[in-house]
């Protein structure tokens, strides 16, 4: 018995760090060491993954930490600003209206979909999940949601449009990734693969628009 309990927590541990990735243009915050030396670094930069599934979805009642922490942790968590990696750091500046380029490495693929969120610092103060909510971009797909067609692993390079009526000097760039690797229950009632609750990784970039 004791062998069989052994194996199946082995077996959910594998499952839960199975896909990883992470927004590297613009450079998220546990990742900036990677292209600045004066940064902290995260070595698990690419696990950003709200404490695992069964953390998130069975403990937090579906609630993921605003730049990918556990939800449980104490605020502000280490990649929220104000935590050990949200230095504060602006690594990209861009025009208010733009569409602009960004780039995901995804090192573990399991499909599901991107989409992204801005918090403007400058005027909501602090990170929350109501200053996030406030502008979800649209990708070149035409959409919110950038969807995984392919199961390589790699960079997937596509544009994002930010909102015309929004400059900062602070504001934060939110990655999602929602994968699409377990089966679940779909909104008409019936099952399939990539419905229902699913994993999901999260990163948050520093950047600034003019």
């Amino acid at each position: 018995m004791k062998v069989c309990v052994v194996a199946v927590f082995a077996i959910i541990g594998i499952l839960e760090v199975s896909g990883h990735g992470m927004l590297m243009n613009p450079v998220n915050r546990g990742s900036r060491w990677r292209v600045d030396s004066s940064a902290t670094p995260d070595y698990n930069d690419n696990g950003n993954f709200c404490g695992g599934f069964y953390v998130q979805h069975s403990l937090n009642g579906g609630h993921c930490g605003l730049c990918g922490d556990d939800y449980r942790n104490p605020t502000p968590r280490e990649h929220e600003h104000g935590g050990k990696y949200g230095q504060g750091v602006i690594v990209a500046s861009y025009q208010r209206g733009a569409t602009i380029p960004v780039s995901v490495q995804i090192t573990a693929n399991h499909l599901g979909y991107f989409y992204f969120n801005l918090c403007n610092l400058d005027t909501y103060g602090r990170e929350s999940e109501a200053c996030f909510a406030q502008y979800s971009l649209k990708t070149s797909s035409a959409s919110n949601k950038y969807y995984l067609n392919s199961a390589a692993v790699g960079f997937y390079n596509f544009t994002i449009t930010l909102p015309a009526g929004v400059s900062c000097k602070h504001c934060v760039l939110q990655w999602t990734y929602n994968v699409g690797n377990n089966w679940g229950y779909c909104d008409d009632g019936s099952g399939a693969l990539g419905c229902g609750p699913q994993e999901n990784f999260r990163t948050c970039s520093d950047i600034s628009i003019n």
